[in-house]
């Protein structure tokens, strides 16, 4: 009885190791673009994207190691974040603290409901000589980073 107690523990963990090993090497959220905001080199937005299965609580954002003079999620109802994207006046965007709204999974998202549900997020971040962005957030209850370097002039 205690070999099968054993032995059935013993998988349950290699199990679990093997699932974080997974979910550390193949992380859900990504990101598909960043660009300017229109005349401010100060201001990006970081289009991201929530490739796993559940969905993603973004708890902070830091650039270049500091906090961000500020942060915010913008969620578009309509069009993906490209450079002539207009984010002021635009009914189909949104802004938001970052921890307060969960990014949905991108299977989530139901592609008929334009103008109605979240088709695409983005970050939009306001600090001097933006480098390096790090997205700090959790999924399935599990701490990850996302760190990207961006590039000057785009």
């Amino acid at each position: 009885m205690k070999k099968i107690v054993f032995a059935l523990l013993l998988s349950v963990l290699v199990v679990g190791a093997a699932f974080m090993i997974y979910l550390k090497s193949n992380p859900p959220l990504v990101i598909q673009s960043y660009t300017s905001k229109q005349g401010n080199e100060a201001v990006k937005i970081i289009a991201i994207e929530n490739k796993g299965l559940r969905e993603i609580k973004l708890t902070q954002l830091l650039v270049n190691e500091k906090l961000p003079d500020s942060a915010e999620l913008v969620i578009s109802k309509s069009e993906p974040f490209e450079v002539e994207t207009k984010l002021e006046g635009n009914t189909n965007m949104s802004f938001h603290k970052l921890t307060q709204v969960k990014v949905l999974p991108r299977s989530y998202i139901d592609q008929q409901a334009i103008g109605k549900q979240p088709q695409h997020y983005a970050v939009q971040v306001k600090a001097a000589d933006i480098k390096k962005v790090k997205i700090q957030y959790e999924y399935l209850r599990i701490p990850f980073t996302l760190t990207a370097e961006l590039q000057q002039g785009q």
